[in-house]
């Protein structure tokens, strides 16, 4: 998953290293076997709702 929004980007892949850009902060990588189960459980809660997110936008764009 690859989210850009306002000069921000947040990258997650299952099971992958995650990588966040933020204006101000620079750039962050963190590989995930790194990361204890509380963090990962909520970045796969946040992959969910991205693609949810995106399920909705199609819909949104295919009634017009």
């Amino acid at each position: 998953m690859l989210i850009k929004v306002n000069q921000s980007e947040l990258e997650v892949y299952e099971n992958s290293d995650i990588y966040i850009g933020l204006p101000g902060k620079g750039q962050s990588f963190k590989k995930w076997d790194e990361l204890n189960m509380n963090v990962r459980s909520e970045l796969e809660d946040i992959r969910i709702k991205a693609e949810n997110l995106i399920k909705r936008t199609e819909q949104l764009l295919s009634e017009q």
